[in-house]
């Protein structure tokens, strides 16, 4: 038998630390895309970031992007 990766889901982490993300987003990756890298790469095109958000990084989909609390939120790669 042989195994094989299906890849990965990336979904957001919510506008902060208390509030879930109220649509349940997550990214569409692509057919092609089985790491979480190459899924982050599908969301940047459609508008997500990863961003720094008290100590540790957090996706946030384009709606909690936008609500998200200020603080250190240099987005990352």
């Amino acid at each position: 038998m042989t195994v094989h990766s299906l890849g990965v889901k990336v979904s957001c982490d919510g506008p902060d630390d208390e509030t879930d993300c109220p649509q349940s987003a997550a990214i569409r990756a692509s057919f092609t895309s089985l790491t979480a890298t190459q899924v982050r790469a599908d969301g940047r095109r459609d508008g997500w970031v990863r961003r720094r958000h008290e100590g540790r990084l957090v996706d946030l989909c384009p709606d909690c992007k936008s609500a998200s609390p200020p603080g250190d939120d240099r987005e990352r790669l």
